[in-house]
Order: C-alpha cells, then structure tokens, then sequence
C-alpha cells in the first residue's frame, strides 16, 4: 500500500497549501473537501476529475474549497 512517509507529504491537488490526504480503505480521502482518489498499483491518482465526489456534491465547484478560491477571487 502507502508509506506513512509518502501520505505525510500528499495534498489534495485542489487545495495543496491546506490540505492532508489520509488512507482511507482503498482511497486517499481529502480531509477538507472529502474527496476520494483511487490507489491504482500502489500508486495514489490524484486528477480530481476522477477522484469519488463526496454525498453532498454534484461537481467539483461545489466543493467547499473551490466555493472559498472563487469567493476570494472575487471583488
């Protein structure tokens, strides 16, 4: 599986400055915005268009850190 060493340096690709991927099962699980990336042979595949949408979203932009990164880009 994952080395406790290499999920200590893992981020969320969306929000790589605040965030912590932690093993979950299977799946890398995004500690912020719940997101789950798959492990593919001993390889975790962080490309959040495929990542496991968590239960309460319907896209990637309803992802509580892409609601913040829009909110403060705007005027």
């Amino acid at each position: 599986m994952i080395s406790q060493d290499l999920l200590d340096i893992l981020r969320c690709p969306l929000d790589p400055s605040r965030t912590r991927l932690i093993l979950d099962s299977d799946r890398l699980l995004c500690q912020r915005c719940g997101l789950r990336y798959k492990i593919k042979d001993g390889f975790p595949v962080l490309i959040a268009e495929e990542a496991e949408l968590p239960p309460s979203c319907d896209g990637l932009e309803q992802l509580p850190c892409q609601r913040q990164n829009r909110q403060q880009a705007q005027p």
